[in-house]
Formats: C-alpha cells, sequence, structure tokens
C-alpha cells in the first residue's frame, strides 16, 4: 500500500520530484519503489522523458484500481479502527470468578462507553494460551501472560483465610502465617495460583504445615472450613458464613498479581490497552472486588 500510494502521489503531481515532496520521501527512494512496482507488475506505468511524466495505457488503467484500493484500506481502517471500537465486539478469557466479581460488575458500570465485552471461562495456568489458540482479544489471569505479550497488572489480590465463627481466628482481622501454620487448614490443589503464593509464603517464614486437607473445589473447601474441619486458604469471597482473615507476613498481607495480556500486534491494541487502564484504575477503587480461583459454578438442578 504504501508503494500504490506512492504511485498515486507522482501520478496526480506529474513529476517524481514533486511527488517525492508531496510525500516527504527522497526523489531516490520514490523512483526505486515505482521501478520495483513496475516489476512486479510487469508493465511500465510512466512515460519518462524530457518534462512532465505521464502514464501508459497500463499506468492509466492502474491509477483507478490504486484509487480504489487506497479507499478500501481506509474503509478496512475504519471497520475495524480506534473511531469504531464503541461498536466492536472483544472476547476475553478469564477465570471464572474474575469474570463474576470482577469483569461483569465493570462493564455494569462502564460498558455503554466500551466495546461490547464476551467473556470465556478458562482455569488460570491456561488462559493466555487459550486466548491465542481461540483468537480471543484479552486475557487475564493471575499467572503472568507470556512475554512477548503486551500487559498490565491490574491489582495485587490479597490472600485470605476462612474460618468458622467458632474458630479461635473468628473476628480476627489478620493473622501471622507462622502462627496459622499451627491450625488444621483446607487447602487447594498445586495447581492453584493462591495456594503457589502460600507454599512459597510457608517456606520464606520457614515453618512447617503438618496438619492439611487438600482440595480441587473452592466451594468444597469453604464447605469443609464451614463444617469445622479447618481454616480454608484462598482468595475467594467468604460464603457459607465464614469469615475471612488476611494471612501476613512479617506484617504484610501475601498477595499475588491479577495480570491482563493482549498480542501486541492486535488491530485494536490501542483501545485495548486504553481499556486495561481504566480496567486498572477501577479496580484501585475497588481493590476487594477480585476472587480469582474459584471453579466454574454448577448449574442449578430443575425441580
Amino acid at each position: 500500500m504504501r508503494v500504490v500510494k506512492y504511485f498515486l502521489a507522482v501520478a496526480e503531481a506529474g513529476s517524481i520530484t514533486e511527488g517525492s515532496r508531496r510525500l516527504h520521501v527522497t526523489q531516490p527512494s520514490v523512483s526505486r519503489q515505482l521501478r520495483a512496482l513496475e516489476q512486479e507488475l510487469g508493465v511500465t506505468l510512466f512515460q519518462r522523458g524530457h518534462g512532465a511524466l505521464s502514464l501508459t495505457h497500463a499506468g492509466r488503467r492502474f491509477l483507478d484500481a490504486a484509487r480504489d484500493l487506497v479507499l478500501r484500506e481506509q474503509m478496512a481502517r475504519d471497520a475495524v479502527g480506534l473511531d469504531q471500537i464503541r461498536g466492536a465486539r472483544w472476547r476475553v478469557v478469564a477465570p471464572f470468578t474474575t469474570i463474576v466479581r470482577s469483569l461483569a460488575p465493570f462493564i455494569a458500570e462502564h460498558g455503554a462507553s466500551h466495546p461490547v465485552i464476551d467473556a470465556l471461562e478458562c482455569e488460570p495456568v491456561a488462559v493466555f494460551e487459550r486466548t491465542r489458540v481461540l483468537g480471543a482479544d484479552l486475557g487475564v489471569s493471575t499467572v503472568a501472560p507470556p512475554a512477548d505479550w503486551a500487559s498490565r497488572r491490574l491489582v495485587d489480590v490479597g490472600i485470605t483465610v476462612h474460618v468458622a465463627g467458632d474458630h479461635p481466628l473468628a473476628g480476627r482481622s489478620d493473622v501471622e502465617i507462622r502462627e496459622l501454620a499451627r491450625h488444621p487448614l483446607v487447602l487447594m490443589d498445586r495447581t492453584n495460583v493462591a495456594r503457589l503464593a502460600f507454599d512459597e509464603a510457608v517456606a520464606t517464614a520457614g515453618v512447617d504445615v503438618p496438619e492439611a486437607i487438600e482440595m480441587s473445589s473452592a466451594f468444597m473447601a469453604q464447605g469443609l472450613a464451614a463444617s469445622g474441619r479447618g481454616a480454608a486458604v484462598m482468595t475467594n469471597a467468604p460464603a457459607f458464613g465464614l469469615h475471612a482473615v488476611r494471612i501476613m507476613l512479617d506484617g504484610r498481607q501475601i498477595r499475588l498479581g491479577l495480570h491482563a495480556g493482549w498480542d501486541p500486534t492486535h488491530y485494536a491494541a490501542e483501545a485495548i490497552c486504553r481499556w486495561v487502564e481504566e480496567f486498572a484504575e477501577w479496580h484501585a477503587d475497588v481493590p476487594e472486588a477480585v476472587h480469582v480461583d474459584d471453579p466454574p459454578a454448577a448449574p442449578e438442578a430443575s425441580a
């Protein structure tokens, strides 16, 4: 398209010198590009000689095609460009609870001025691979995106322990991990990102967790905690009347990051970047909105 535009500028100016000036490109470069275009097309486009350039018969026929190409290029840009982004449709891949507690509330508040967003559920560890495979527009996960992707850390998500009302930690706002390790625990399995962050903090603190039940379902882990079987470590919102207590390491809550990632060559990369910035700003105002490791909700049984 660049060379086609060179051709149009020279054809309309009547000389390579004037065409080059309008293009802000050096004359030798324009001349080389036009020669290469003629060679690729297999025809001569200009009558070269003394005075103004004139188009050959092939050049005149190509002139209409070149103008049409430039017009269609602009139409294509408009169809997916930033001016039309409000009417676009984007697909976001994210964990179930990020959709429920973060994406959906944000869209409810801001969606009228943004693209139509659809969301696909996925485990945190597979979000960005699934984004790539499905050709989705954006991924959101507690796992960092690939190094060659554009990305933004949206918010730090705090890890909490959920306890029943009669648990010794009930009513506390926080607990040091060294104290927590003395209580029976319910932990997610090691496919869970919050579990991995908890394990890292345990290793840093130099403590053992002698008694723990491992679960693959966050909802079932909360059910066990509500039954009094242990304190459940997770990032989810409390359920079943449980109390959430922040888990601390040397006075600071253990946290993991929530990341947005997208292909930097995406046609709407600039618009995605702006949308993500707004999403991040919203999280700064409601930092506890995000709870990322819930499994998908089971469908309700019909009566």
